[in-house]
């Protein structure tokens, strides 16, 4: 479970078979719900390495982390 009263609030998804990248769901709250943002970043810098995409109108912690892991598995798939 998150921490609902914590805004914006990261977590990070380790990349099998990468050693320099890592995948971060940025959570944030919005007047209309949350909003979550998927990107791509370097292990060491957190620089963005590329932008997956975003998703809104989320009603829910929970719902939106895996939502967003979803798309960055499909991403991630697409890619390959």
């Amino acid at each position: 479970m998150l921490d609902k009263n914590s805004y914006p609030s990261e977590h990070f998804v380790p990349l099998t078979g990468n050693d320099y990248l890592l995948g971060r769901l940025t959570l944030n709250k919005a007047h209309d719900g949350l909003t979550m943002e998927i990107d791509i970043v370097q292990k060491e810098s957190r620089k963005i390495f590329r932008s997956v995409g975003r998703l809104y109108h989320l009603s829910d912690d929970d719902e939106a982390l895996h939502l967003g892991i979803q798309k960055l598995a499909e991403f991630l798939r697409e890619s390959n």
